[in-house]
């Protein structure tokens, strides 16, 4: 879930001489440079590809990738839920069970569990809106990220450069994840007491004793461990107190097992990854068994180096290992396929419903949602080591478009809740509502007429429902993206930078920088 400051890939294509020539010569040059800080980056750097920063490749960009695209899905995901919940239901029709089925989670206008399935409901399509396999997609890459560079310097017997790396990493990590949701979360109740988003408090005194509660109590308490603590001004940011904790599990992993031997470290780690499972503890596993990936890709790159120049062991090894590819194409396929299971009525739900019953314990007693957690948290780690070793899929991922939005995905998973709560309304509204209620009655509510897309397309089949899906999201993910760009460089980026300083300010003298060792700590 968390965006790295490693760089990547340079994005996009200059525009042409002329158009550059007219937008950024004459007259209204300067009002473009004027506006340039309100640009997205993108376009920006095409209007003034002089200041278009360098963007490079490193062995694990398609992580970053892979991360920016998740968090696209999160927030199409939250999109769907919020506002066009018939698409989340099951893709074939619900059999019925055993007494009363669930109550609605909208009231009858908004659509009918008997509607018929739309294409963007069947499965391995569905996972377009699938947002809470992403979360522990997140996980496992953080787990990777941060354990990679302490990994590496192990790996090279250099328990001083780890030891350093882990450092940084603790001292950072709370201003990486903390100072991001605290900026969002006040501009939020700004923005409540404003009128502009609905939940405000009666007075300012009010607002803020409530904010500092919410920050204080649910978004930066890590206590819970894995408990969804539900922060008060965006529910979204429920994941950050589990990320900053599982961070501090994970360090000190690592500097537990610094000193042992290569096969006793891997040994301990897939035994703590097996403990967190028979525990039930579905974010430690994401976490270690991203630690262990990182393992396996150092070994992995290691015995690359070892064969350069052996052109006839490389030919043997690749002509022998299509068993590997093609169980790693069926793991990301299996991975798709759990990736659409819903969020009600699992149990009657094809194909999900054998997985359900396979859930062992005690995942399988917890809660609801702990079924899929499990299975949700299975797939992440087999989707992030595959990807690894499947070239077309990891060129995807380090593209120019999977790159963007991995240096964007932590401000789009921050901003796209409360962006969508400001512009829904604006761009989506609502189809008529007819009078409620007898005039003069205390109950009583006039008719309203429809307003956005929704009043536009209708809202009674599951035709227009889609259509309907699909123009507001072409509508509102702009504008998702312009404000995730514009919070990524002005209170992101800033915060990360800071953190940098505040650490070198508060190191010895004497002690070497991180960055001038060769790692980044600021995963």
């Amino acid at each position: 879930m968390i965006t790295t400051t490693s760089p990547s890939h340079r994005r996009g294509t200059p525009s042409t001489s002329s158009t550059q020539s007219l937008l950024t010569h004459g007259p209204i040059q300067s009002w473009i440079r004027r506006l340039r800080p309100l640009l997205p980056s993108f376009v920006a750097d095409d209007l003034f590809p002089e200041h278009r920063p360098t963007w490079r490749l490193h062995p694990t960009s398609y992580l970053d990738g892979l991360r920016g695209i998740a968090a696209i899905i999160v927030f199409i995901c939250h999109y769907t839920e919020n506002n066009f919940r018939p698409l989340t239901r099951p893709y074939a029709p619900i059999p019925p069970a055993p007494g009363p089925d669930p109550p609605l989670d909208e009231p009858p206008m908004y659509g009918s569990k008997d509607l018929p399935d739309s294409l963007i409901q069947l499965p391995f399509v569905r996972c377009i809106f699938s947002g809470r396999p992403m979360v522990h997609i997140f996980f496992v890459i953080s787990g990777f990220a941060l354990s990679y560079k302490p990994v590496q310097a192990l790996h090279a017997r250099d328990t001083a450069k780890c030891y350093a790396a882990l450092a940084s990493s603790a001292f950072r990590r709370p201003f990486r994840l903390f100072g991001p949701c605290i900026v969002s979360t006040f501009l939020i109740m700004c923005l409540r007491q404003l009128g502009c988003l609905p939940g405000g408090q009666e007075t300012l005194a009010e607002e803020l004793w409530r904010w500092r509660g919410a920050v204080f109590h649910q978004v930066t308490w890590p206590w819970a461990w894995d408990h969804d603590l539900r922060p008060a001004y965006d529910v979204h940011l429920w994941t950050i107190p589990i990320e900053f904790a599982h961070s501090m599990l994970l360090f000190m992993v690592v500097l537990m097992l610094s000193r042992v031997r290569l096969p006793v470290r891997l040994a301990a780690e897939l035994g703590l990854i097996g403990y967190c499972l028979v525990c039930g503890k579905w974010a430690g596993f994401e976490f270690l068994a991203g630690l262990f990936l990182a393992e396996m890709h150092v070994l992995r790159a290691a015995r690359a180096k070892e064969w350069e120049g052996h052109e006839e062991m490389l030919r043997s090894r690749g002509s022998t290992n299509w068993a590997l590819k093609a169980f790693q194409v069926f793991l990301i396929v299996l991975g798709l396929f759990i990736g659409g299971w819903p969020n009600r009525f699992a149990d009657r739900t094809p194909g999900i419903r054998y997985f359900l019953v396979l859930t062992p314990s005690p995942f399988a007693t917890m809660d609801a949602l702990a079924p899929q957690k499990f299975w949700f948290g299975l797939s992440a780690v087999a989707t992030v080591w595959a990807l690894g070793d499947l070239a077309p899929l990891r060129r995807f991922f380090e593209g120019p478009l999977a790159q963007y939005c991995g240096r964007i995905s932590y401000a789009v998973y921050i901003c796209h809740g409360p962006v969508e709560e400001l512009f829904k309304d604006w761009f989506l509204g609502h189809p008529p509502i007819p009078e409620y209620g007898e005039p003069g009655a205390p109950d009583y509510k006039p008719p309203l007429p429809a307003t956005g897309v929704k009043g536009l397309v209708g809202y009674e089949t599951i035709t227009q429902i889609t259509v309907g899906w699909i123009l507001g999201l072409w509508l509102l993910a702009p504008v998702v993206i312009w404000a995730a760009d514009l919070f990524w460089r002005g209170v992101d980026s800033p915060l990360v930078r800071l953190a940098r300083k505040l650490e070198m300010m508060c190191l010895h003298e004497t002690e070497p920088s991180p960055r001038s060792q060769g790692y980044s700590a600021a995963a």
